[in-house]
């Protein structure tokens, strides 16, 4: 069961911050929040996975939108 605004939440900019910011200091982002629970801190860090493959997904495709040649959509 989804906790009410939880999608809200991981497509917001602070999740993206706050996983950019685990990512750049080498921790996971539960640790950074200090999540305790086991499960949930593993929800949360694959969330948080996901969302930075999102994002460097989308910021591949752009550039390579902008070059003459496009070869092909980047899928992970």
């Amino acid at each position: 069961m989804r906790a009410a605004g939880s999608t809200g939440f991981v497509r917001g900019e602070n999740f993206l911050l706050l996983a950019l910011a685990a990512e750049k200091f080498g921790c996971r982002p539960s640790a950074m929040i200090r999540l305790r629970d086991p499960v949930v801190a593993l929800d949360f860090d694959l969330a948080a996975a996901a969302r930075l493959l999102e994002r460097e997904r989308q910021t591949l495709n752009e550039w390579s939108e902008e070059t003459l040649e496009r070869p092909r959509e980047i899928f992970w």
